[in-house]
């Protein structure tokens, strides 16, 4: 399946970088165009300390600052912070481990020491504890984009130390350290921050958990790095709402409801007709103009009361408990008469229903969604071999049974593995968790922002379905659809966060905040 995505409008999203690209950026700018490195690191420092002192303002006065630095360019900036926050009349003290490596790192340390006092961390850690324990705000500039290593030694003991501090602002240069910049992984130990400060361009790992978490909120700043992407390279975006508005269905004035799509939902089982239900109901909520939910017999007269807006459909023959095989040729008819396919929310595992899910992924010819147990019973070359536009939307439990990867693998490298696997299936794949991945089969990736932990609760993922499903059956493109509906379903929790907390957030909460997050999209 090959997804238009050069026609969707990529120029209103932020493009995330690695640390190869990183590198190749500013080698340019010092090489080719002539920017002195020491320039560069003034425009960083000159950044970080910016937002330090508006992060000061904020809180009402200045603070005691410890600027904690390492031996490579990203110490050499934090020197220049040093330098540029004292200069303004804050208190500041530099806690290094290790001496500068480069040449304009070991300037910017001169420059500092001209000026202020640094501690040895390796030769007086309880004198660096001590100024780490009063300060009130902490800089980190210990490891920049190019750790690929576990950190040992003084640097993760000045790590806890970092951590340990009681600063309510700890601000990361770059990247927080430790945090490898491509994936988010923890490489041992990393500093958390409550702020990060990007240059340039922001990095892949803030965004990826547990990277996100350790960066905390993050903002770009424009160091005059000029910005080159290599043609080749796969591109990863992280998603906002002029993009989503940009994305939505229209809906012509003289529209009906067969204007707006017709959406079949194969889900539910006995046990589980709940998913069905809440898969359904989110379609409608996503503008779906008529939505039938297809479920086994025993389940279609209790959608009734809970959805009158809904039409059911179910198969006469066979088991009223659970989608079989023989009712595959049924819905496959039934689905003709419809613009778009949902199947596996709630469908269970029960053999019968494998040969099911397995008929229908092989015969329909409309698009088609696929999550839950219908992932589970399905096999990776069953996607492969699917001719027409595909949308899943795995968690990290069903990816892992269908790519055969180790948890480990796919826990450091979310990005790579979900771009990896959409390009070998064929497939627009969703790969949900925080700071959810869609990756289209082309190779671009964007990562999803909007929501929180309070998604992490039975039945979110039926609605997730479902409001993709509806933008599938609205006439979007695959990955239009998948996109729209990620960040759409974070932001329907978002919108509800200051009245219900994350403990306490069900399903039905997050359909109900589907409204709110349309209108928060086409206000934006």
């Amino acid at each position: 399946m090959t997804d238009p995505s050069a026609a969707l409008p990529l120029a209103l999203l932020q493009r995330l970088c690695t640390s190869r690209e990183m590198a190749r950026m500013d080698a340019h700018a010092i090489e080719t165009v002539g920017i002195p490195g020491k320039t560069l690191m003034e425009n960083a420092a000159g950044s970080v300390a910016a937002c330090l002192l508006r992060l000061f303002g904020e809180a009402g006065a200045k603070r005691p600052v410890v600027v904690c630095c390492g031996s490579g360019n990203n110490g050499g900036d934090g020197y220049a912070v040093a330098r540029l926050l004292k200069a303004d009349g804050a208190e500041v003290t530099v806690v290094k481990v290790g001496q500068p490596a480069g040449a304009d790192a070991k300037a910017n340390q001169a420059e500092w020491a001209a000026r202020g006092d640094t501690v040895d961390f390796s030769s007086d850690p309880a004198g660096a504890a001590t100024r780490l324990q009063r300060a009130g705000a902490i800089v980190d500039a210990l490891f920049g984009t190019g750790l690929n290593r576990p950190v040992g030694g003084a640097a993760a003991e000045l790590i806890a130390a970092i951590n340990a501090a009681p600063a309510p602002i700890k601000l990361a240069v770059d990247v927080p350290s430790g945090i490898d910049s491509d994936s988010g992984r923890v490489w041992s130990s990393a500093v958390r921050c409550s702020h990060t400060v990007a240059l340039q361009i922001g990095k892949v790992g803030c965004y990826q958990h547990p990277g996100a978490a350790f960066a905390g909120r993050t903002e770009i700043a424009d160091i005059s790095i000029p910005v080159r992407w290599e043609p080749s390279a796969p591109a990863t975006y992280l998603l906002n709402s002029a993009f989503v508005r940009q994305l939505l269905p229209d809906r012509p004035a003289a529209g009906h409801k067969g204007t707006f799509g017709h959406l079949l939902t194969l889900c539910g089982s006995a046990g589980m007709g709940g998913a069905a239900l809440l898969c359904s109901l989110a379609a409608l909520k996503v503008g779906t103009g008529l939505v039938t939910a297809g479920v086994p017999r025993g389940l279609r007269d209790s959608f009734l009361a809970a959805a009158p807006e809904l039409m059911t459909l179910s198969a006469e023959e066979g088991s009223p408990e659970a989608f079989q095989e023989s009712q595959g040729e049924f819905f496959l008819g039934a689905a003709r008469a419809r613009s778009a396919v949902v199947v596996g929310c709630g469908v269970g595992q029960r053999e019968g229903t494998r040969a099911f899910v397995a008929h229908v992924a092989a015969e329909l010819e409309l698009p088609l969604l696929i999550d839950a147990d219908g992932l589970n019973l399905l096999e990776g070359k069953a996607l492969a071999a699917r001719a027409h536009p595909t949308v899943i939307t795995p968690h990290p439990g069903e990816l892992l049974r269908l790519s055969g990867l180790g948890r480990e693998d796919l826990a450091n490298d979310r990005v790579g593995q979900a771009r990896r696997l959409a390009a070998e299936w064929g497939v627009v794949l969703l790969l949900k968790g925080a700071g959810s991945v869609v990756a289209a089969p082309g190779g671009e990736v964007f990562i999803n922002p909007t929501g929180d932990d309070g998604l992490a609760t039975a039945g979110t993922g039926d609605v997730l379905s479902g409001m993709i499903g509806g933008f599938l059956a609205q006439g979007l493109e695959p990955l239009a659809a998948a996109l729209a509906g990620v960040y759409l379903h974070g932001l329907a929790r978002d919108c509800r966060r200051e009245e219900l907390a994350p403990a306490y957030f069900t399903a039905g909460d997050l359909i109900e905040g589907i409204n709110a997050a349309l209108k928060t999209v086409a206000a934006d």
